[in-house]
Parts: C-alpha cells; structure tokens; sequence
C-alpha cells in the first residue's frame, strides 16, 4: 500500500526531480522504486524515461547488482523504441548481463519483444521472428495477460509482413483467444483488425470484411479511435481492390478525420489521391496529393513526399498539363535519390548517435565521480582511459567507415564512366544498323518501275519481299528503340493487374503470323488460361521481342514452341526454337551493358536492343529470366511471373 501511494504521489513531480530522484537511488531499495516508476513513465513520457533509465543502469552497475542493470537496460530499451529510434534500442538491449542464467524469464522475454519489433521496422524480418520464438514459450508471460496477448498478435503480424500467411493467421487467433480471456477490448480490436488484413491478403475479401467491420464495432463502442482508423483506412484498400470505389472514398474520408497522427493522415490522404487518380478526377487527386505533400515535407517523411509527387505528376500529364507534370516528376526523382542516399549514410548516422551516447554517459559518470570520495579517484582514472580507448575506437569506425564510403563513390564513377562508354558505342551500333534497311529501299521505285515495263513477275514478287523484311526490320529496331529511351527516361508506365498471359501470347503469334508464314515456320502453343499480376504493354513487348528472335534465327521450316503453365510459385513461359543457337561466350554476356550486332538465319540485322529490354521489362514486373542455347540446335528463353499482387507492408499500427 505504502508503495503505491509513493508512485502516485511520483507523477506529480517534475522532469527535474524525476532526474535528481534517479541520482539519489544508490541503495537497493531506492533503485527498485524508481525502477517501478520508470516502467510506468516509458509510454507517458518516452525522452524522460530515456534520461532516468540511462541514470539508473549505472547505479545498478555501482552497486553490482545485474538483475537491476538488465531491468534499467529494458526501460531504457523500451524508451528508444518508443521514440523510433529502433538501431539504438537494439544496440541497448543486445548488452544484457548474466548470460544464458539471466536468459529467462518475463523481463528477458520483454527484452526480446521490444529488439525483434525493432528489427521487423528495420525490415529484418527473419531475426524478429527468431527473437520471438526463443521466448514464445516463457510461463511468466501468463502473468500479465495483455502483453501475452500482444506479444503473439505481433509476432502474427511479423509473419503477415514476410507474406507467411499460415503462421500469421495461427498467431493471430492465439493472440485473440488470450486477449478476450483477459476482456482486454483494445488487444481484440486490435488482433480482429491484422486478423483482417492477413484474409485480404489471401484475397478471401468476405471473410476480410466481416473481421475489419467486427473490430469496427468494437472501436466505435469502446471509443478507439485509433485503431478505428486503421479500421476505416483497411477496409477502404478493401473495397479499393474490390472496385467499389464510392464505398472506399468514404471510408478513407472517415480514416482521414479520425487519424490518430500526422502520419496516418499523410497515408490516408495519399490512398484518397490515388483512388481519384484512378476514377480520373485528376483535379481532386492532385488537390489531396498537395495537401498530403505538404505535411510530409512538414514532417520530413521522404516515403510519402515520393508517393505524393508521384501521384502529381501522372494527374498532370493525364490533363495534358505537362510542364507541371515535368516540375513534379523531378521533384520526385530527386526525392528518391535522397532516400537512396539516406539509407548509405544509415550506418555513419549510427556510429554519430553511438557516439553521443557515449558522451553523455561520460558526462553522467564524471558528475557521480565528483561526488565520491578520495578513495573513488583511482576508479576515476581508470574510466577517464576507457572514455579515451571508447572515442578512439569511434574515430576509428568513422574513419574506415568513411573509407568505405570513397571507395564506393570510386566504384560507382567507374561504372558511370563505363556506362556511359557502352551507350557511345550503342549508339554507333544504332546508327550503323538503321542505315543496313533505309540502304535497302534506296532506288526501290526506279527499280520496280523497270521490272514493271519489263514485265518480269517474279523480280517484282522478290522485291516486294525484300520491301517487307526491311520495313519490318526497320520498324522492329525503331518499336525497341522508342521503349529502351522510354525506360531509361523512366517514361514507360507501370500499372500491373491481373491479366491471361496466354492471351498476351496468342494476340503477338497473330501479329507475326504473316513473317512466319514467310519462312515456312510452324508455332505451338499452349491455350490453357495462365493468370499473371504484371504490366500488359510490357509483358507484351516480352513476348513481341522473344517471338520476334525466335523467328529471326529460326532456320526455314522450323518450329517455334509457346508454352505457359501455372506452377505454385508462379506462371512458367517457354520460348523455345529450333534455329541458329548461340556461342557459349555470347549466351554469358547476352544481358549485359554491352552492344552487339547478330544476324538471323536469311541475314536479318539485330544488336541486342530487344534482349536489353526485355531484361529491364521482366526485372520491373517483378519475374525471372534464363536462356540456355547451344550452336545448330536452337535456344530457349524460360521466364517466371508472380501469379498474384505482393502484400503492402505497413507498420504495427496498433502493436
């Protein structure tokens, strides 16, 4: 009793005297009280509780006490992670004392919560799903129900961001079992809301809808707002995938007013613009775009200033606005650049933030010195050269670091240099081969008109062949032309859905069915439907381009096989002829930055435009290609297509 009315009357205290209160803990019993509060203090104030966890990790290490060390090294842990900065929450709570004796327990369990949600925000998904399990199992977890119960629905949720959907979904329902044995309202609010999003992740969007509207209802009874809005904002991606857009607009209205943060709001107005964008209200998705642009460039989030931006400009070019649309797109190349940038220099930010720490432990230890006896000046010294070796081994770090950063920069130039070396004699290549078909037509009228006053049939017929290859060569080389500058402009649209890549197949044999015809090929393929989640116009110029070269080098008579089949992971497409085939030391640089001339089996020109596309094409739809050839026997192009749209990651929003 007499202890509860101390932590009581301990709130109304002020930040200072939390601090002095902390510096006088030098006994057992004192340090156990403001151990107590801290805990307490870590979701109310996270920076206060930072400062007094900092103070008491080195009273318990004065006392030898490592119980209460790793106790502090938690909260201080725990403060970090509240305030986003997961690195060093790590670095805290990875240096905990006693060894496999004190790897036990509901402390050393929590120890474990808070360092694997910090890898999962770090994307290191596999090492938090390990941290979990080691102590998913700990009895003393029982003891306080409600982080039971939240301690499985994150793991679920770890599982459901990796896209291990059987896992998740087996966590989940044990995390809303313990949350509704407990009557903890909020834990089956929010365990019924990710129970949802892992059901429209495996597109069973009835059963995703009834649980986001059941955790709805338990939100709007129990006033939880925030995870209302996740409510709100989750069935909204919902009803988005399902095509009901009015539907959708409403609910991320609805999210939009209940936002429990900048940052919901900024995501939220970003989902409104791009559903307008995608019904063509372009002047409504650029008005929400903006307002979301600007308080992310408030706030600083560089992830939504890109999707913002992004959203602006395509709304610009769809109404023709295009100088706009231009301004917005550089805006958002440049922030991607800086995302790209912020994550190289993530590891020296850590080495500065370490740096720091250690600082201003060095402060705390020299106020406590100052204060000891003449007995403690000995132990002085001795810290004052653990300090020095400390700062030396920083230094040193950032100097290697630093190091390894020019490096870096030396070998990006030098492939600058030698890209930009490759595309000067793609170029030439380009120049030499456009001239081979125009060379080709040149006196082609003067030509055709003797063979009519002569009245020679068959000159005339040859001719007209030769006509078609060289116009057809010419438009191919200037059709790959066009979509490898568009590519490297970053102009080629990417709108994946759900399509037949069969049919894809079917549409490009029509289109070369005549220059087939021509050489007397015979094509097989498949008619069973295989479903892909890509992009038609380039899944199409694939096809178009292997097609195309299967043609070329296929010798006269030949046969042509298109197959596509549905395996677990994936569609499987095979392209395969019968023709030329290809030198070993060719096939290994086939992909590569280099340029090169080839000529079909009737002395068609190519110089691996089409092959560099269709790479770029088949990486930007998420898939895989190989090709194996062997001279005299033919080649075949296998490639590999996910069958169905990635989950979005998103953060624990009520974890």
């Amino acid at each position: 009793m007499i202890l509860t009315l101390l932590l009581c009357l301990s709130f109304s205290l002020s930040g200072q005297d939390a601090l002095h209160r902390a510096r006088q803990a030098t006994t057992v019993e004192l340090l156990q009280l403001e151990l107590a509060r801290v805990k307490l203090m870590v979701d109310a104030d996270p920076q206060q509780a930072r400062s007094v966890s900092e103070i008491l990790i080195e009273n318990a290490r004065e006392l030898g006490r490592g119980a209460l060390e790793n106790e502090a090294r938690l909260w201080l842990g725990a403060s970090l992670f509240s305030l986003g900065k997961y690195d060093s929450s790590i670095v805290v709570l990875e240096n905990w004392k006693g060894g496999e004796q004190a790897a036990s327990g509901l402390s050393y369990a929590k120890r474990n919560f808070y360092k694997g949600v910090g890898h999962y925000y770090l994307g290191e998904y596999s090492v938090a799903v390990d941290l979990f399990l080691s102590t998913a199992n700990t009895p003393e977890l029982t003891l306080e129900p409600k982080f039971h119960g939240r301690y499985f629905r994150v793991l679920g949720e770890i599982y459901r961001a990796a896209e291990n959907l059987n896992p998740a979904l087996e966590n989940l329902e044990k995390a809303l079992e313990i949350c509704e044995a407990a009557q903890d309202t909020l834990g089956v609010a929010a365990t019924l809301n990710r129970l949802g999003v892992v059901y429209y992740q495996k597109e069973e969007h009835q059963i995703a809808e009834k649980l986001l509207l059941q955790s709805l209802d338990i939100c709007q009874a129990a006033n939880l707002e925030g995870v209302a809005a996740s409510n709100f904002n989750d069935l909204g991606e919902l009803y988005f995938a399902t095509k009901e857009y009015e539907k959708c607009l409403d609910l991320y209205e609805r999210a939009l007013q209940m936002a429990p943060d900048e940052s919901t709001r900024i995501n939220t107005l970003n989902n409104i613009a791009r559903l307008d964008w995608d019904l063509g209200r372009y002047s409504e998705a650029v008005d929400r775009a903006l307002e979301a642009l600007a308080l992310a460039e408030e706030m600083n989030i560089l992830t939504y200033k890109v999707d913002a931006t992004k959203i602006i400009a395509d709304s610009y070019q769809d109404m023709g606005k295009y100088v706009k649309a231009t301004h917005y797109y550089n805006l958002y190349i440049n922030y991607l650049e800086t995302l790209f940038e912020e994550e190289q220099a993530k590891q020296v930010v850590e080495l500065e933030t370490q740096y720091k720490t250690a600082q201003k432990e060095r402060e705390i230890e020299g106020l406590l010195l100052k204060q000891a006896a003449e007995k403690e000046r000995q132990k002085l010294y001795l810290i004052g050269l653990i300090v020095v070796a400390v700062f030396l081994v920083i230094v040193l770090l950032l100097f290697i670091q630093i190091r390894k950063n020019n490096r870096k920069i030396s070998l990006q130039n030098h492939k600058l240099e030698e890209l930009n070396a490759s595309k000067d004699k793609f170029f030439s290549i380009i120049a030499h081969d456009l001239r081979s078909p125009m060379i080709a037509l040149q006196g082609v009228g003067q030509k055709l008109e003797y063979f009519i006053r002569k009245e020679k049939q068959e000159k005339i017929l040859e001719m007209g062949g030769k006509i078609d290859r060289s116009i057809d060569q010419l438009n191919h080389l200037l059709n790959n032309l066009l979509h490898w500058a568009a590519s490297q402009t970053e102009g080629v649209p990417y709108k994946p859905e759900r399509i037949d890549l069969v049919e894809v197949v079917n549409e490009n044999i029509e289109l070369y069915m005549g220059l087939m015809e021509s050489k007397g090929i015979t094509v097989e393929h498949s008619k069973k439907e295989a479903l892909i989640f890509a992009d038609r116009n380039t899944i199409s110029a694939i096809v178009r381009n292997l097609l195309s070269n299967a043609i070329k080098f296929s010798l006269e008579g030949g046969t042509i096989t298109v197959f596509a089949e549905e395996q677990t992971t994936g569609v499987k497409l095979t392209i395969k002829d019968e023709g030329v085939g290809m030198e070993k030391a060719k096939l290994q640089s086939l992909f590569g930055n280099s340029a090169f001339s080839t000529f079909g089996s009737m002395g068609e020109r190519g110089f691996g435009l089409g092959l560099k596309l269709t790479k770029e094409f088949v990486d930007q739809n998420k898939g895989t290609i190989s090709v194996t050839s062997e001279p005299g026997k033919g080649t075949c192009f296998v490639l590999g297509f996910p069958s169905q749209a990635k989950g979005v990651e998103r953060r624990l929003d009520s974890a």
